[in-house]
């Protein structure tokens, strides 16, 4: 059954610090800078646990930003939010979250490595929610460090999706040379070619202005170089909504797990294919440059059985 947001809340021991409107997105950035000048050259980054929780409440939809992202990713017009939105949604939270005081690294040159979304049940445009933002997990491998959000959203107390953001702050050498680990078990079923399509230096403008996500590697080849990336690159969670909406004809894509690894940056401008492989069980996927030879991101859709209202 659906869980409550009474049931977070009382089983939490961690600070949850409610907002009255969601946060604006400009200062957050230049927050972000600053602490990372400042605590770079103090080298007081943090290597405690981040207890805080971020609470946002009577969050509304915005339906002009809903149709300009429909209509970014090429969803279809339901009624329904498509399930990547949400995480659109939360993203002022998010940033609120990640560039807080007590955040253990700086926002500037993280990798988005992995993106986890379950939604459990339809969100209609019509809904107001409840988004509650954390950091589950923080750990160092020999990659670098792996820091983990996680983000509930509710509507009238009960769950309806959630999301596990993995993102890397890798070891001094170049973003291009950091590799996921293949924590998304796929077996030996054959894809399929099912599309081709383009990603072009303004989907990305017009993305950054949707999402409200103008990480500069994303805007201009002079930051993305600075971060160690050979040019301009798309943002991933656009490419996981792309591949979403390509596969909106062939499959349920309400309530469902959408699991996706970032495996190779995609450079702007550049064609793409989708790859994919359906069953009853799982349906695969793999995006890929349009010579087959590097992917881009791959991943797997679990359709959720238990379906309770």
């Amino acid at each position: 059954m659906l869980q409550s947001i009474e049931r977070f809340i009382i089983m939490s021991t961690n600070q949850i610090i409610h907002l009255n409107k969601p946060p604006f997105i400009v200062p957050l950035y230049a927050k972000a800078m600053l602490n990372t000048v400042i605590k770079t050259l103090a080298n007081t980054w943090s290597e405690q646990p981040f207890t805080d929780q971020y609470c946002i409440s009577g969050q509304v939809i915005d339906l002009n930003n809903l149709q300009q992202y429909i209509n970014c990713c090429g969803f279809k017009h339901t009624g329904y939010l498509p399930a990547t939105y949400p995480f659109v949604i939360a993203f002022p939270l998010l940033m609120k979250l990640m560039t807080s005081k007590a955040f253990p690294v700086s926002i500037l040159g993280l990798i988005h490595y992995s993106n986890r979304i379950t939604q459990h049940a339809p969100i209609k445009q019509s809904a107001t929610l409840t988004i509650l933002c954390r950091v589950n997990n923080n750990h160092t491998s020999g990659k670098g460090r792996f820091i983990e959000t996680h983000i509930d959203i509710f509507e009238d107390g009960k769950l309806v999706w959630e999301c596990n953001s993995t993102f890397l702050q890798p070891l001094k050498r170049k973003a291009s040379q950091i590799r996921p680990r293949n924590n998304v078990e796929l077996d030996d079923q054959v894809m399929e070619t099912i599309s081709s399509f383009q990603f072009t230096a303004l989907d990305a403008l017009k993305y950054a202005y949707i999402s409200k996500d103008t990480n500069p590697i994303h805007l201009h080849y002079i930051p993305a170089k600075l971060m160690g990336f050979k040019s301009t690159i798309m943002h991933g969670m656009l490419a996981k909504a792309r591949v979403l909406a390509q596969l909106e004809v062939l499959i349920d894509i309400q309530r469902i797990s959408i699991n996706v690894q970032f495996k190779h940056a995609i450079y702007l401008p550049t064609q793409v294919c989708l790859n994919v492989a359906l069953s009853q069980q799982n349906n695969r996927f793999s995006l890929m440059d349009s010579e087959q030879c590097v992917t881009h991101l791959s991943g797997v859709i679990l359709p959720l059985l238990n379906r309770m209202n």
